[in-house]
């Protein structure tokens, strides 16, 4: 008798357990692309293809990497990205690309015919990095420019982005890997403008760099040092 009850009591805890639902949440990268006043408000006549960006290896999963120390790892269980990070950052720089109207075309896909350009990259870090009481959104990825005509590199550049945000939730992060991704195309999208204008200047045309205004961003801080977290 004794051990029926304990087996009824048993039984109900892991009921009780199942029972409860844990709701999961589905993240992405969004923001509204704004043309910006420093380009040259040209549409150059070229056709360029964005290609799927490639994604760090401990990123390339759906589950949201939110790290405590720069030699361990952890992740969100029921925060995830709605698709694979290598989309979410790639379809946004295809968004602002069109929005900015510098090519005459952006593709997404392969076709028959080759486009005059093809940017490629790199997600090296899409994280929440946390320090305490202080969480802080942090986006490292670098891009290139390649002329498929000559298959040289006409432009590269590397960032490494971080921003404290205002609230230790996901959404919050979220929200500032957007504001991250969006100020890193703005800048990728002004230093292909200089070079595309640069390519397409007349031989005796002194060509003068468009040298964007320093942008400021509110909250833009360097995490700190290792010993210190």
């Amino acid at each position: 008798m004794l051990r029926k009850i304990i087996l009824l009591f048993v039984a109900i805890m892991l009921l009780g357990c199942w029972g409860r639902v844990i709701q999961t949440s589905y993240y992405q990268l969004d923001y509204v692309p704004t043309p910006k006043e420093s380009l040259n408000q040209s549409t150059y006549p070229y056709t360029v293809r964005v290609r799927d960006f490639d994604v760090a290896e401990v990123y390339r999963r759906n589950n949201i990497v939110y790290r405590q120390s720069p030699y361990q790892l952890h992740y969100y269980n029921y925060d995830l990205w709605a698709v694979k990070p290598e989309y979410l950052v790639s379809d946004m720089l295809f968004r602002h690309l069109v929005i900015s109207k510098i090519f005459s075309e952006v593709r997404r896909s392969i076709d028959v015919e080759e486009p005059d350009f093809t940017i490629t990259g790199i997600v090296r870090a899409l994280e929440e990095y946390d320090n305490q009481d202080e969480w802080y959104a942090h986006l490292a990825m670098n891009m290139n420019l390649q002329d498929n005509r000559t298959r040289r590199i006409v432009w590269s550049r590397e960032w490494d982005y971080r921003k404290r945000v205002s609230n230790l939730e996901p959404i919050y992060v979220v929200r500032g890997l957007s504001e991250l991704l969006e100020l890193i195309n703005n800048e990728a999208i002004a230093d292909i403008d200089s070079v595309m204008n640069s390519m397409t200047a007349p031989r005796t045309q002194v060509v003068v760099p468009v040298v964007p205004p320093p942008t400021i961003e509110p909250e833009m801080e360097v995490l700190p040092p290792p010993g210190d977290i």
